[in-house]
Order: C-alpha cells, then structure tokens, then sequence
C-alpha cells in the first residue's frame, strides 16, 4: 500500500514535467536580483520615483501633476502610492517590484488553473512562465505598472470564467483606474455577462474612484485634483511628443512606418470603430451561442490587441498587457496541435516581441521607425491568428464545455 501511494506520488510529480521545476527556479533567481537592484544601485531612476512623489504628494496635500510628462494616472492610485510614501524609497521600491511581480504571475497562475486554456497541458505550465521571463523583466526592473495591470486583468478573466463576479469587477476596476483603457475589458464583459457583471463592474469603479478617495484627504483637494488630472489627460496628445517618445500603435504603422497621411480625427474614428467592432464581435459570438473558453479566450485576446494597437497611450512597455494572450495562445498552439500555418503566426507573433524586449535591453539606443515598429506589428500578427483561430470550428469542436456555455450564456439576462 504505501509503496502505491509513492508511486502515485511520483507519477503526479512527473506530470508537473521539467518546464514546471525550471519556472520555479527561473522565477526565484529573477524575483532576487530585481529586488537587489534598487538596493545595490540606488541611483538609479525608474518609474518608481514618479509613483512615490506622487504619494507623498498625496499626503501632504500638494499638487499631483505639476509635470505634464509627471504622474499620469488617477488620483485613486496616488493614493493607493501613499503608504509606499511612508516606507524609504529604496526599500517601497523593492515591496513594489515584489507586488507587481506577484500580481502577474499569481494572475498567469489563476487562469492557468481555471482550465480556461484547455489545450495546455499541465506538465508545461512551467513554460508559460519560462517564456514570460524575458518580455517581463524589462518592466519589472523599471518598476512600471504594467505587470500589476496585466495581472489584474489575468485575475478578472480567471474569475468570471468561474463565476466569481465580485472577484472579477474589482480588479478589472482597479486597473482601469491605473490605465484607463482596461475598461474596454470590463465593458466587454458586460455584454457577455450583463446582469452579474455590470453593476458590480460600475459599483467597484464608483468606490474606487469616487468614494474611497475622498474618504482620505480634504474634499476640495481631491476634487480639484481629479480636474487638474482630466485636463492633463485631455491635452495629453502623445503623437506630438518627442520622436523617441511617439506611441508604438497602429497610428505609427500608418503615419511613421507606411508614411501614409492620416488626420487625427480619422485615427480616433479608427480607434472607436475598432472598438465597435469588437464588442459587436463579443455580442455576436455570444448570440451564437460559443463555448464559454472560446468567449472568453476571444475577448481576452482582442481586447488585448485593442489595449495596445488602438488604445490611446502604448509605450513600448506597454504590450506586457499583450504577452499574457500571446504566450497562453502559443502554447496551446502547439500542446492541441493546430495546424502549422496557425502555430507559424502565434510563434512569429512571440518572437517579434522577443526581438523587441532584446533592443531594449541591449541596444536601447537603436530607434529606427523599422526597429520600433517590430512591438506594434507583432499585434497585427496576432491579430490576424486569434482571428483564424476563433473561427476554425475544427478547432473548438467536441467536450462538454460547449453544452455547458450555451445554457450559461442564456443566464445572462436571470442575474444571479
């Protein structure tokens, strides 16, 4: 009996696989170094020094955006950064990084385990992580908040395909108040799942941004930093800033990359009709009556690409927010053994953001419009395989989880 049990245990052991124990290892030598850097070099500058001023600003009652290239985010996170004032910059520095860390990856490991990505095997879930090391570590180490954003959306996503709808709308809304355009996300949501998911969604923005804040400083402060914040992000047209510091998007595929003269009211109708069409794509496959995985892998990956081809401020730091999609679709790609022209599009899309991660680390001076187009093109590339991949029925076909979708789909309208 006990020798059974042994083997039992060694059998589930193995079918964690190798790909699983080197994640663990990659992860805990990447996770020390990142959080002695700001220790061992504390000259350095990052984002990080924006976030605790602006913290510290909160505080004292000062004015959050004096700078217009300063502190760009609402005054609900500079709030949420006011501890953090507290605490020495160097060691709020390394609690941040270990935060940001433990939100993208905790949010990899929440969908991983929902099953959502039925392709994966669980032996190489450890390869997902693996393949996250070098697109992650840039952001991380420059203590940007876009792991933190990409994790929240993870665990929104993770949560509804479970059902946990309180789960899933406050930390949609919660990175909606860091970036403001998740809330395309939340929004999409919404019309797959309206009466579980939108009140809750609209509630947790409304205490976030509009409740909790006011809880903590003067009244008239945080009202007139919530004006100073929306003036800023209205006169905030990025397209003008600095060569180096131009949006990597679709606008700089067609005006700097195609050289093709776009006016910015056409690109801002692009952005919404893009927008558009990708909520009546969610509302159409819904009607359709789609699998639950299928939805939900649909809208997460669209709504990716959205976020960092169309959204109004993508930096080149910006498509973390478009490495979880692109990693969970390429190793599944090849674990369910689609079609090799489709694994070719998803591992092409990996590795221009591959590419992408090793200029900056390496050659950060190289600025071409060629080089920095490689980010906004991988999207196009990605694009165009979900879009093969969703509607390849061979590809969706057999188990339950279709008959299972079809009736949860038609709750929407019974609430919970």
């Amino acid at each position: 009996m006990e020798t059974a049990v042994r083997h039992s245990a060694r059998e589930k052991l193995d079918r964690r696989g190798t790909w699983n124990k080197c994640a663990w290892v990659f992860w805990v030598a990447v996770l020390t170094v990142l959080a002695l850097r700001p220790i061992l070099v504390s000259h350095r500058g990052t984002s990080f020094d924006t976030y605790h001023l602006a913290g510290s600003h909160w505080l004292h009652g000062e004015n959050i955006y004096s700078h217009w290239m300063g502190f760009v985010y609402s005054p609900a996170v500079a709030a949420f950064f006011a501890p953090f004032a507290w605490m020495r910059p160097t060691f709020a520095n390394v609690v941040w990084r270990l935060l940001n860390s433990g939100l993208l990856l905790g949010g990899l490991a929440a969908v991983l385990r929902t099953n959502l990505y039925a392709g994966i095997k669980v032996r190489n879930f450890g390869l997902v992580y693996i393949l996250l090391v070098p697109l992650a570590v840039g952001n991380i180490d420059i203590s940007q908040a876009n792991p933190l954003v990409a994790g929240l959306l993870l665990f929104g996503i993770a949560a509804v395909y479970v059902e946990r709808w309180n789960s899933a709308a406050f930390c949609v809304a919660i990175a909606t108040c860091f970036k403001i355009y998740p809330i395309a996300v939340g929004l999409l949501i919404c019309l797959i799942a309206p009466r579980r998911f939108s009140w809750r969604f609209f509630l947790a923005l409304l205490l976030l941004l509009l409740v909790i804040p006011f809880l903590f400083q003067n009244w008239s402060y945080v009202a007139n930093q919530y004006r100073d914040w929306a003036a800023t992000r209205i006169s905030d047209d990025r397209r003008q800033w600095p060569i180096e510091k131009l949006p990597l998007d679709l606008w700089f595929l067609i005006h700097w990359v195609g050289h093709l003269p776009i006016p910015p009211k056409i690109y801002a109708m692009i952005q919404l009709g893009t927008a558009g069409a990708l909520a009546l794509f969610c509302a159409v496959q819904t009607w359709k009556g789609w699998a639950k995985n299928r939805v939900l892998i649909g809208l997460f990956s669209l709504a990716s690409v959205w976020m960092t081809l169309c959204g109004p401020a993508t930096e080149s730091y910006t498509y973390l927010i478009l490495t979880p999609a692109i990693l969970l679709a390429l190793v599944q790609s090849f674990d369910s053994h689609q079609p090799a022209s489709l694994r070719g599009l998803v591992f092409a899309a990996f590795i221009l953001q591959l590419l992408a991660a090793t200029r900056a680390s390496f050659l950060p001076h190289l600025k071409s419009f060629w080089a920095l187009s490689v980010q906004p093109f991988s999207a196009v590339v990605f694009l165009v395989y979900t879009l093969l991949w969703l509607f390849n029925e061979s590809l969706w076909r057999g188990g339950t989880e279709s008959d299972l979708f079809g009736a949860d789909i038609k709750l929407n309208n019974q609430g919970r």
